[in-house]
This record gives structure tokens, C-alpha cells and sequence, in this order.
């Protein structure tokens, strides 16, 4: 099977632009990568800038200083202007957060990107991340957060009865429609791959149940076999084969001259993303070091990145291979969109003829 690299699009923060966006998902489709992604937040602000960093650096924030507004341009609005700026590569979502959305207006939207696109958009989505992560989407919309999980499953089926059938009805706890006539169907059939993120019980049964793809992060090399493990089981309860799931990692990269010239770029935005997400389950097993102390916030990231030089990604790459992964989304740290496009070179260069 075919290995997978995707990009993670500069569409949050100091360095987001139309045109940002659209030079690095034309220049991903000419270097041959596979997709470009982006994420999906609605309440977006300057603290969110400094600490989720997922676009961008933590020096080109603090470069930035105070007068700029903190813009998150949202995900499927990206995806149809990008359906019409390019030609080969695929569309994802990573992920979308299905409890914020109305299911008859997201399968619509959703499907009119798939035919615009011409069959190119990856579905990704998720419940939503945790209040200690500083999202605040489920407060201002008025969700609650104990629903999360129920609504997004509910949400989820109804979006595939409407793009399965002609005029579904749903009848959910929280979802509810009488028939809905909704064209135009998605141009893939039944509808566009799934893929979910999560590593939560509710988030791997929701994977089990529904996708084809699973999205990991903040899961190194060496804890993935066992982690795909659990996953095949929970497939096999399900009658499902484990050849139906392709799992995937999103994760960081600095590419540099020398490993140590890599981990000083990365290091200040690594430290502050990996504090950030520091309560999620996650993380908070990766910080244990299974010595006297803890794994710090750095130690826990070199496990968990591709930060070096293009061997050394290379490298680890192929130990993420070995361990089952055959998808990476590649979250670059870059100070500028020079920069971002100079790696994105590097990495295709060096890491594609070797394993694909």
C-alpha cells in the first residue's frame, strides 16, 4: 500500500492568507504530495495564536506583536476555494467538529466540495477538544459538552443517509428531520473516506464503527503497535478487517541543516504546544517517563516529531512505517511561508523516493 503525505495548510494565525493557502497547496500538488488539511475552529483568539499551534511558529507570533486581528479562516470555506485552485490534490478536514454542525447544511456543503473537486475531499472528524485545551466553541454556540459524543455520532449518520438516499428522514435523540430531498450526492461513493482522530474509548469505537482512517498524534513509534493493537480489536467485534484501516499520524516537522540547529527552531513552539495539550489523555501517558521522573515537554516532543535533518526524518519516518503507520499529516513549524515551502522541498526530496 501506497504511503501517504499530507500538508497541514497555513489557515489559523499570524501567517494565514488566501494566498498563503494557495501557494502551499499548489506547491504540495507539484512536489507530489497526497492531500493538504486543515482544522476546524469557529471562536478563535490572540491566546489560541500563542499556545495552539498547529500553523505557523511561536516566533513568528511573538513577532508579530499585538496589532493584527487573530484570524482562523473556516475549514470548508478553505476546501471550496481550494476545489477550484487545484487539480489533483485531495481535500481533508483534521478534523471537522461534528457537534458544532446542523447535519443537513454540513452533508450538503460536504458534498458540493467532493463534486466541485471533483471526488477530492477526505472527510476527517471528531468530537471536539477538551475545555482544558482552551476551546470555547462549545460554550459560545451553546452545546453542551456532555452531548458531544451522542450529537456527533447522530450527526455522522444522518450526513450518510442523506448522501445514500434520496429523502431520508432521521429520528436521533438530538438530530431530527423529516425527509430531506438533498442533491448533488458526493461524487465518491457512498460518500467520501472517513478518517477520525482520537484516542479515547468513545473516540476509537467511533473509528471502529464508522472510518477508514484512524488520525493519531502525540504517539511515537515504539507505543503505535499496541495502540493499532486495541484498534484491531475493537474491529474484529465489528466483523471488520484491519486491512480496512489505514492509520495515520499528525505530526510536527523542522528540517534543518543539523539536528541541533532543528530542535533550537522547534523547540519554544514544541514546548508551548506540548504544555498546552498537557491534560489531554494522550499526552499526559506520553509525559510518563517510566523512570524516576517525568518525560519534560521536550523530551516528550523528540518522541513524538520529525525534527532533524532530512535523514534524520527520514529515519524516523521509516520506524513509523515499520510500526503500521501509512499516513502522515505533516504539521511543518516555519517562521515564514518561505520557510514552510523550503521544507516542504527538503522533505520531498528526501523522505518520498525512499518510501513510496
Amino acid at each position: 500500500m501506497k504511503v501517504l503525505f499530507g500538508v497541514r495548510l497555513p489557515c489559523a494565525g499570524v501567517l494565514a492568507s488566501p494566498s498563503a493557502m494557495l501557494r502551499v497547496a499548489r506547491e504540495a500538488e507539484h512536489l507530489g504530495y497526497d492531500s493538504v488539511w486543515v482544522h476546524d475552529y469557529l471562536i478563535w483568539n490572540k491566546t489560541l495564536d500563542r499556545v495552539h499551534l498547529s500553523c505557523a511558529s511561536r516566533e513568528a507570533v511573538d513577532a508579530a506583536g499585538d496589532s493584527y486581528p487573530p484570524i482562523f479562516f473556516e475549514s470548508l470555506t478553505n476546501l471550496a476555494f481550494l476545489a477550484g485552485a487545484t487539480e489533483r490534490i485531495r481535500l481533508g478536514t483534521a478534523v471537522l467538529v461534528l457537534p458544532y454542525r446542523n447535519a443537513i447544511l454540513t452533508a450538503k456543503q460536504l458534498a458540493c466540495i467532493d463534486v466541485l473537486s471533483n471526488g477530492r475531499l477526505e472527510l476527517g472528524f471528531g468530537q471536539g477538544s477538551a475545555k482544558s485545551t482552551l476551546n470555547e466553541d462549545f460554550e459560545v454556540l451553546g452545546i453542551p459538552r456532555k452531548d458531544k459524543i451522542q450529537r456527533t455520532r447522530e450527526t455522522f449518520e444522518a450526513m450518510r443517509k442523506l448522501w445514500t438516499e434520496d429523502s431520508p428522514s432521521f429520528d436521533g435523540e438530538l438530530v431530527k428531520f423529516p425527509a430531506a430531498t438533498i442533491f448533488p450526492k458526493p461524487a465518491q461513493k457512498p460518500h467520501p473516506p472517513v478518517w477520525i482522530g482520537g484516542s479515547t474509548d468513545n473516540s476509537l469505537d467511533m473509528v471502529a464503527d464508522y472510518a477508514s482512517g484512524w488520525i493519531t498524534s502525540a504517539v511515537p513509534p515504539d507505543r503505535l503497535p499496541a495502540a493499532i493493537a486495541d484498534l484491531n480489536r475493537r474491529l474484529a467485534l465489528r466483523h471488520r478487517q484491519p486491512s480496512e484501516m489505514t492509520v495515520a499520524t499528525e505530526i510536527e516537522v523542522m528540517l534543518a541543516g543539523t539536528k541541533e540547529e532543528a530542535r533550537q527552531q522547534a523547540a519554544l513552539t514544541l514546548t508551548t504546544l506540548y504544555e498546552h495539550y498537557s491534560g489531554v489523555p494522550v499526552h499526559a501517558e506520553l509525559s510518563k517517563g517510566g523512570g524516576a521522573a517525568d518525560r519534560t515537554y521536550l523530551e516528550q516532543a523528540w518522541a513524538t516529531t520529525l525534527v532533524g535533518t532530512t535523514d534524520d526524518v527520514r529515519s524516523e519516518v521509516k520506524r513509523y512505517i515499520d510500526a503500521g503507520c501509512g499516513a502522515f499529516e505533516l504539521k511543518f513549524i516555519y517562521h515564514s511561508i518561505d520557510h514552510m515551502v523550503s521544507q516542504m522541498r527538503q522533505f520531498a526530496e528526501a523522505v518520498f523516493p525512499d518510501v513510496r
